[in-house]
């Protein structure tokens, strides 16, 4: 993903959505910001995006529903998941979900952005 992209955070806990937000928009990307699953669709509806971080675990709608919803609109969206709470979930769920990247947190910053531009 090219500086200038359209970045999507899907994460209940603000202080990191408000990190990953100051981070990639230091860098030249457009960043949007959703609290959980629903508002991160409603904002994809309203508004073009070229890529999703997504937290596993959130209230209303977790990271796996957002995903399977989104790749069903668009199989090649890309969409890295963080996730504090792996273990809650098995391996093949999460691989299922068809996400493009997985990292677990504490997320360094320099893999974020490493796996953002690779992408």
């Amino acid at each position: 993903m090219k500086s200038g992209s359209h970045i999507l955070i899907v994460e209940d806990n603000a202080s990191f959505r408000e990190l990953i937000r100051e981070v990639f928009g230091y860098l030249g990307y457009r960043v949007s910001e959703a609290s959980n699953g629903l508002e991160g669709l409603a904002l994809m509806d309203s508004t073009p995006i070229n890529l999703a971080i997504v937290d596993l675990e959130m209230p209303q709608m977790n990271g796996l529903e957002f995903t399977k919803r989104v790749k069903e609109k668009n199989p090649q969206f890309p969409v890295i998941m963080v996730t504090a709470y792996a273990a809650l979930h098995s391996p093949a769920e999460i691989a299922n979900a068809n996400v493009d990247a997985f990292l677990q947190k504490p997320v360094g910053v320099d893999a974020l952005i490493n796996m953002v531009e690779q992408l």
